[in-house]
């Protein structure tokens, strides 16, 4: 009897120490796996929720995270859109809305194919800088592959040659969000 009891304390003893290493296998697979994660998956994981943002010239900007592209992101707050840059971020924060892996999908479309929609609609749009400034409002006339022009006239006008002052262009490195709506 002693034998028994001594043999199913030593097969506990074992099953402990086993239940012990299967936990930090997990723990070092879970370690692992958030370090594979970029920085657009760890946003993805908020699309539907509200975020608050920094931009790198100051403005804070707040609401939903309606969507993310490869390298820019989309809120919707108070009937206007934001398209920001990825790369004009210094911060986030989410409030916890953790979507399921199934939920998460990762855009391929670029900053530049986002700003094309704009352009094919006529978007009237105001450019944000990453100082902070009103760098452009108008109607985005073309995108390159790094720049923006915009066409520049009264916000109560429509996009006509006679309402045109002139054009500005952009490049991608200085704007930090394009802000279309009222």
């Amino acid at each position: 009897m002693r034998w028994e009891s001594l043999f199913a304390d030593l097969e506990a003893q074992f099953a402990a120490a086993a239940a012990r290493n299967q936990i930090s296998e997990v723990q070092e697979i879970v370690r692992i796996e958030r370090a594979r994660q970029t920085l657009m998956q760890r946003l993805a994981s908020a699309v539907g929720g509200d975020v608050d943002l920094q931009l790198l010239g100051g403005e804070r900007l707040g609401g939903r995270l309606a969507g993310i592209g490869k390298d820019w992101l989309m809120l919707n707050r108070a009937g206007t859109e934001e398209l920001v840059p990825i790369n004009a971020v210094s911060w986030w924060t989410a409030r916890e809305r953790t979507r399921t892996l199934a939920e998460q999908t990762e855009s391929r479309v670029k900053f530049s194919q986002a700003l094309r929609v704009l352009v094919r609609d006529r978007a009237r749009v105001s450019v944000g800088g990453i100082d902070g400034r009103l760098l452009a409002s108008g109607t985005l006339d073309q995108v390159g592959q790094d720049f923006v022009e915009v066409a520049l006239h009264p916000h109560d006008e429509f996009r006509r040659s006679p309402a045109v002052n002139g054009r500005v262009s952009i490049p991608f490195h200085a704007i930090a969000r394009v802000r279309s709506g009222s």
